[in-house]
Parts: structure tokens; C-alpha cells; sequence
């Protein structure tokens, strides 16, 4: 058993003007990816940890950078972003705020910036991690 070698596809992300954020995909064979993006992917988030200590103590700094999997992460926020669309429509026919599915901070903050460009809608993360979620309300 072993790994076959991932291709790694590096990009910069220069849409929020504060920092660069560097993303790294690893295309790998399917059945290896398995192994990280498991169990709402926490394989993928460990490994991102790991890699940010290591840069973190060989004195790299505070690099923003993101490691993805076979384009896991960004087909979830397209998921993400998608469900909290749908949570605007349903909030603005309702007039009554509804929450999302607990999420890890990364994911909720996707949110609170996707959502901060609809003028009427407001959000806030509540609760306690692992079950911290975005609720969606009207702008009072």
C-alpha cells in the first residue's frame, strides 16, 4: 500500500486586496483521496495544520495559503454558497432567520463574505465548534 505521487497545481488568489493566498490543488488518484477528504474531509484539515506549524516554525511567517484535494474545497463552496442563497430566498419569503449546517470557521466566514454583498441580509456564527453555524436574518 502507498500513495502514488499527487500533481500539485499552485495558483495565486489576489481577489482579496488585505493579502495573497496561495492555493495549492493535489490532483491524486481517487481511492488516495479518500484518505483526507473522509469524514467531512478532517484528513484534509489536519494535513493543512501540519503544514502550517512546520512553515510556522522554519520562521516562514504568516503565509495565508490553502491546500486542496482533487478540487474538494472548492466544489464545497460552491455547495456552501449555494445553500446559503438558498437560505437568503427562504429568509426574504419568510421574514425569519434560519441557520446553516454546523461548518469549520474557514467555511463560515465564505459565507458571512458572500452574504455581506446582499444589503438586507445580515449574519452571525453561533454556538460552539464542531457545531458553530452561520444564521441567515433580514437586516432589521
Amino acid at each position: 500500500m502507498g500513495f502514488k505521487e499527487p500533481e500539485i497545481d499552485a495558483k495565486k488568489d489576489n481577489s482579496n486586496k488585505d493579502r495573497e493566498l496561495l492555493i495549492f490543488n493535489l490532483k491524486m488518484d481517487e481511492k488516495d483521496g479518500e484518505w483526507f477528504l473522509a469524514e467531512s474531509a478532517m484528513g484534509l484539515s489536519a494535513l493543512q495544520h501540519i503544514i502550517k506549524i512546520i512553515l510556522f516554525k522554519e520562521g516562514v511567517g504568516r503565509l495565508f495559503f490553502l491546500i486542496d484535494i482533487n478540487n474538494h474545497r472548492r466544489k464545497r463552496e460552491e455547495e456552501i454558497i449555494g445553500e446559503a442563497m438558498k437560505a437568503v430566498q427562504w429568509v426574504r419569503r419568510t421574514k425569519k432567520p434560519t441557520s446553516l449546517e454546523p461548518m469549520p470557521a474557514y467555511e463560515r466566514r465564505l459565507i458571512h463574505l458572500k452574504l455581506a454583498e446582499q444589503p438586507d441580509i445580515i449574519t452571525e456564527s453561533q454556538g460552539e465548534e464542531p457545531e458553530r453555524k452561520v444564521v441567515v436574518r433580514l437586516y432589521p
